[in-house]
């Protein structure tokens, strides 16, 4: 019993800053007042409805002024894998892309079915940044994200 309530103890103490940042997005954003933001597939700052809010609404919960980069998609998600942008905006995607296994898909900001099947624009984040994905991600269903 008392080998159990040691692990126990040990076990909580390991979970004080739960979630996690392992590159500290989130707190960069906050601490250095910039976030970097990848516009794809020719969106505007204003992106979509939900794109543009969203952007607004991370603007004014970080403090942060949004720095944009603007491309194709896949350069922008590399981009993102390698730490040089926090955010993509404008990221379509089928729902059976292979990329939900190397970043983090937001809920849809939106929808359409096309001929290869349904399409969902989504914003995208760095996966493993837990805490900087849940703020992006409870900003976006606040929005009335999908």
């Amino acid at each position: 019993m008392r080998t159990l309530t040691l692990f126990l103890v040990a076990l909580l103490c390991g979970c004080d800053n739960i979630p996690r940042d392992p590159e500290d997005t989130l707190g960069r954003i906050r601490h250095d007042h910039v976030m970097h933001v990848g516009l794809a597939n020719g969106a505007t700052p204003r992106g979509t409805r939900l794109g543009g809010n969203l952007i607004a609404a991370l603007t004014k919960d970080t403090q942060a002024t949004p720095t944009f980069s603007y491309g194709s998609l896949e350069p922008l998600l590399l981009d993102l894998e390698a730490g040089k942008l926090d955010l993509i905006v404008g990221a379509r995607f089928a729902d059976d892309t292979p990329w939900k296994t190397r970043v983090t898909l937001g809920p849809a900001l939106s929808s359409e079915d096309g001929a290869v099947g349904r399409i969902n624009d989504h914003a995208v984040t760095r996966n493993g940044e837990n805490a900087w994905i849940m703020l992006v991600q409870r900003k976006a269903k606040a929005l009335g994200a999908q």
